[in-house]
């Protein structure tokens, strides 16, 4: 790492602002953004006291509004924090988002969802860890650089986007689209959106989703007398079968880049029917969950499912990151520095925004140190991980041009 600054010093001197980002956590904990899809307002509110923070430590903020008539303010707030590096060929990018799910049934949570508790370690509320950990992290990892009397090797960009939750249409979609001009082909994007307990698995490709709603009628009639009709719970039943079946003979191969290394097909949501016992119902509506490895045609499932189904949201898998990429390489000799570990490559089935990226023809990866308690009541954060990961993302910027290799 060509610097003057060694890595135990650097990591000694992220690791002095732990309180600071137990601060700043805590404050992002307590205004909820919850987007309109989710009975919420928008961002604005968060944005607004995240875009006051940044500046009060000395922090440009640019403001990208993605108009939306669904909130009061009338727009989706997506913020900048540009940190000159001391190189301007290309960027180090490390993208989070500042909205959050709702909090589910409050009575499910040991301490009020809004409300920052600092216990054990953990520091709980809703989007503690998903994703304010690693914008802290992120925030206070170039403070502890600039600190230092250094600068990135490269400009780096901390962008944090509005509606990550419900899609992305007024966050990094909109941002890809109506202003690409900031991204460059060569440029090196991190999102911190997902990762392992032990922070060693660095996420590269996921899998088609296609949820699938499926609608069976029969013939409603009094529980006494099914001769009289025809029991679409029996069908629903005997279909799920089938289907499972079906699904899985169709489409057996195995990929160890991917955990679980196959296409899972699995029976979820049921719609209410009857709403007493003795009848029989005259119509269900159940769906399916399938996420197909990217090596089958997206559409393929489709095909052995006919009448009386809808597809609910279809996601085609988006093109790999290339395991060697260099934002990659570079990930993984910053986790050799600072953590001793041979981090692993890997693919998921679930979704992140990082696939919007690799859409548009960037090589994204997913890395952070998460124990998965996203969308689940008591939300945490380790504070630890919080630090290690601010850690990692100061050796990532502090990196030199040719550390880790160069190309994609």
């Amino acid at each position: 790492m060509p610097t003057t600054v060694t890595v135990p010093a650097l990591a000694q001197r992220v690791a002095l602002h732990e309180k600071d980002m137990v601060d700043f956590l805590s404050g992002l904990i307590r205004i909820p953004a919850l987007g309109p899809k989710n009975g919420g307002d928008g961002e604005m509110k968060k944005a607004r006291w995240l875009a006051k923070y940044c500046e009060d430590h000395g922090f440009k903020v640019e403001w990208f509004n993605a108009p939306c008539k669904d909130v009061t303010d009338g727009v989706r707030p997506n913020l900048l924090v540009r940190v000159p590096g001391k190189v301007h060929t290309r960027a180090l990018w490390i993208m989070s988002h500042i909205d959050v799910v709702p909090p589910g049934n409050e009575s499910d949570w040991k301490t009020p969802p809004f409300e920052p508790v600092l216990k054990d370690g953990r520091l709980y509320g809703r989007g503690s860890e998903d994703d304010c950990q690693s914008l802290a992290a992120a925030f206070w990892a170039v403070k502890a650089i600039l600190e230092s009397g250094e600068k990135p090797t490269f400009d780096t960009n901390l962008l944090f986007v509005a509606d990550e939750e419900t899609g992305s249409e007024f966050g990094i979609q909109w941002m890809l689209k109506a202003h690409k001009d900031l991204f460059g082909k060569d440029d090196l994007i991190l999102v911190p959106d997902g990762g392992d307990p032990k922070g060693e698995y660095i996420e590269v490709a996921e899998k088609t989703l296609l949820w699938l709603r499926f609608t069976v009628h029969g013939k409603q009639a009094h529980g006494s007398m099914p001769n009289l009709g025809n029991n679409s719970t029996r069908g629903v039943a005997q279909l799920t079968v089938e289907l499972d079946k079906a699904l899985h003979a169709r489409f057996p191969a195995k990929d160890k880049l991917f955990m679980p290394p196959e296409s899972t097909f699995e029976p979820t949501k049921r719609e209410a029917n009857v709403p007493n016992v003795n009848t029989l119902p005259g119509k269900d509506v159940f769906y399916f969950d399938t996420r197909l490895l990217p090596k089958y045609d997206p559409d393929a499932p489709l095909k052995l499912v006919k009448d009386d189904v809808d597809v609910v949201q279809h996601d085609k898998a988006a093109p790999p990151t290339p395991v060697d990429a260099e934002i990659v390489r570079r990930l993984q000799a910053a986790l050799k520095a600072t953590r001793r570990v041979k981090p692993k490559v890997w693919g998921v089935g679930g979704g992140t925004v990082a696939a919007i990226f690799r859409r548009h023809g960037y090589a994204a990866a997913v890395w952070s140190t998460y124990d998965e308690l996203a969308h689940q009541p008591n939300e945490y954060c380790v504070v630890k991980n919080m630090v290690a990961d601010a850690q990692v993302y100061a050796h990532l910027m502090l990196q030199g041009e040719s550390e880790g290799g160069r190309g994609r």
